[in-house]
């Protein structure tokens, strides 16, 4: 686990949807305003439809969402974000995730949709999610 130091960070959530890259220039923003850093957290899990009788190597999945948050940064900033910031990959339901860590941060910061529209429109939105149990002040960009 990492500790940070100084005033708590703005956290963000990012998948790499267009929405999380929007929801992490806006944290930028939020960051430098507050004179604070950021967090960026993108979670991963194991896909459901693995039930242990196809052998996988896990580490498969951290490294794409790694893959997947080095590409967000990249896009969301053409000449790299400009505060400070930490990047996090955590294992583990995404909503959960975040919750845990608004614990430690000043505001949340997610986007509308994830990279599986459908499917959180059937299982209900990390966002809404967070929206409800954060420990923060939770802001969801279009």
């Amino acid at each position: 686990m990492t500790f940070l130091t100084g005033p708590a960070p703005i956290i963000v959530g990012v998948d790499s949807s267009d929405s999380s890259i929007a929801a992490l220039r806006k944290a930028a923003e939020l960051a430098a305003s507050l004179q604070t850093r950021l967090l960026v957290i993108t979670c991963w899990t194991v896909p459901n439809f693995y039930n242990g009788t196809i052998e996988f190597d896990e580490t498969a999945f951290e490294r794409d969402a790694k893959e997947r948050q080095t590409a967000a940064i990249s896009k969301a900033f053409e000449n790299g974000c400009p505060v400070p910031a930490q990047k996090r990959i955590t294992h583990g339901r995404p909503a959960a995730e975040l919750i845990k860590a608004s614990a430690q941060a000043q505001m949340l910061v997610l986007g509308t949709r994830g990279r599986h529209e459908f499917i959180h429109m059937m299982l209900g939105s990390v966002s809404l999610e967070c929206l409800g149990h954060a420990h923060c002040p939770v802001l969801i960009v279009t």
